[in-house]
C-alpha cells in the first residue's frame, strides 16, 4: 500500500511540474528591443531588468534584442519585429505608441564659464546623438550640436566649439568615473594646460529629462502603462533604479 502511495504521489508531482514547464512554453513572446550601453550611454542593465518585470506582469515571456541605434528601435517597432522598445526621450514620436515615463532623470549642463540659461540663447550647445532634448533646447533659442560620444562632447566644450554641453547625471557621472581629474582640474595640468574646471547651469527648465517606452499596439501600450505604475507603486521602480542608476529616479 505504501508503495502504491509512493508512486501516485510521484506520478502527481510529475504530472504537476510537466503542467508548469507547459504553461511557461505556452506563455506569450513579449520581443523588447534595448539599446547598446555603449551607444545610448544610458544603463541598458535597468532597461533589460524592467523589461523582465514587464513580462512577469503581462504573464509573457520576454525575448531581448539589443541595437545600436534608437532610430533602429523605433523602426523595429514600426516593422512588428519588436512588441516594445526601451529607452525613449524624445516626445511626440509619431506612429508609436508612448507609455507613461518610467523614470525622471536629471540632467546636468555644463561649461567651463559662469553662465545663465539667458546668456546661452543662440549659443551652440553640445548634446549626444541620442539624445532627445534637441527640440527642447531648440525651444529654449539654444542651438544644439550632436556629437557621438561624451568625450566628444566634453572635447568640443574645451575648444571652444560649444559654449555648454547637456548630458543627464548618468552620464555624467561615468564620465568624472572615467576622468576624476576633472573634478580637481584647477589644480591638475594637462599637456602644460590647465583643464578648465566645469561650471553647471543651474535652470529648472533643462534639469529633467523623461524615458519612457514605445509600442505599436494601443493594447499592450495600456498594459504596459499599468505594470509601469504597478511597478512604480510597489517600489520595485525605486529599487531597480537605486541599483543600476545610484539615486532614486522613480518619481519626478
Amino acid at each position: 500500500m505504501k508503495k502504491i502511495t509512493r508512486l501516485l504521489v510521484s506520478l502527481l508531482t510529475l504530472i504537476g511540474i510537466n503542467g508548469l514547464f507547459s504553461q511557461i512554453e505556452a506563455a506569450p513572446i513579449l520581443k523588447v528591443g534595448i539599446q547598446t550601453e555603449t551607444t545610448n550611454h544610458n544603463s541598458s542593465a535597468f532597461d533589460r531588468r524592467l523589461a523582465l518585470q514587464i513580462g512577469q506582469k503581462l504573464h509573457r515571456k520576454v525575448v531581448i534584442r539589443q541595437y545600436r541605434q534608437q532610430s533602429q528601435l523605433k523602426e523595429a517597432v514600426a516593422d512588428h519585429q519588436l512588441d516594445l522598445a526601451m529607452g525613449f526621450s524624445t516626445a511626440g514620436l509619431k506612429n508609436v505608441y508612448q507609455t507613461p515615463p518610467y523614470l525622471y532623470i536629471k540632467n546636468v549642463m555644463l561649461s567651463t564659464k559662469s553662465c545663465s540659461l539667458t546668456s546661452l540663447q543662440n549659443k551652440k550647445i553640445g548634446i549626444l546623438n541620442e539624445s532627445g532634448q534637441k527640440s527642447m533646447l531648440t525651444q529654449l533659442q539654444l542651438k544644439p550640436q550632436k556629437f557621438a560620444t561624451v568625450d566628444q562632447l566634453v572635447n568640443a566644450l574645451d575648444q571652444n566649439q560649444v559654449k555648454a554641453i547637456l548630458l543627464n547625471q548618468y552620464q555624467y557621472n561615468l564620465y568624472l568615473d572615467k576622468h576624476p581629474e576633472r573634478e580637481k582640474a584647477a589644480q591638475i595640468n594637462n599637456s602644460s594646460l590647465k583643464l578648465p574646471p566645469f561650471k553647471k547651469v543651474t535652470d529648472p527648465q533643462i534639469l529633467s529629462q523623461q524615458l519612457f517606452a514605445i509600442t505599436n499596439d494601443a493594447q499592450l501600450a495600456k498594459q504596459v502603462s499599468q505594470a509601469i505604475n504597478s511597478l512604480r507603486m510597489s517600489g520595485t521602480l525605486t529599487k531597480l533604479s537605486a541599483k543600476y542608476y545610484q539615486y532614486n529616479y522613480a518619481f519626478k
